[in-house]
């Protein structure tokens, strides 16, 4: 993958990852019309974001997480890593949100800790913040992994 084509799919990314935490908000239950108007103006910014990168790059597909369980969620999330290594975006605070937002799913529905946070202002504390995540899915998965062994 080419950084242009990095900095395209991180763009998405974030696009989506925005009208998805937005839409998932439960503090933002669309009690009001501007409130349908902004989701609906993100949902349109995503699928415009979409379709030209589809449109550039018709032999790529787009990352999707299988987000049930940490082995899937941790795959996901090397693949985000990889995107914005290779990008030469700012990062994408909106793309943690969702992230921790499943990790936190995870934990909940398993009894761990959630995945500890830290501020993201750049590519390379999304980078740092994707590593730390793809930790603790290889730590919750760990026990299963070695029940499975035994």
């Amino acid at each position: 993958m080419s950084t242009e084509q990095a900095t395209a799919l991180a763009r998405v990314l974030d696009l989506q990852a925005r009208w998805e935490n937005h839409r998932d908000d439960p503090a933002k239950t669309a009690t009001s019309a501007a409130d349908l108007q902004a989701r609906q103006k993100a949902f349109e910014a995503f699928r415009a974001a979409l379709r030209d990168y589809s449109a550039a790059h018709n032999d790529s597909r787009f990352p999707e997480p299988t987000q049930n369980v940490p082995e899937r969620l941790v795959i996901w999330c090397r693949a985000l890593r990889a995107v914005f290594r290779r990008s030469e975006g700012p990062g994408s605070a909106f793309v943690l949100m969702k992230v921790h937002r499943l990790a936190d799913r995870i934990a909940a529905r398993t009894g761990t800790a959630p995945v500890a946070r830290e501020p993201v202002t750049d590519r390379d504390a999304t980078v740092r913040e994707l590593d730390a995540v793809i930790a603790w899915c290889e730590r919750a998965a760990a026990p299963a992994v070695k029940g499975d062994a035994a």
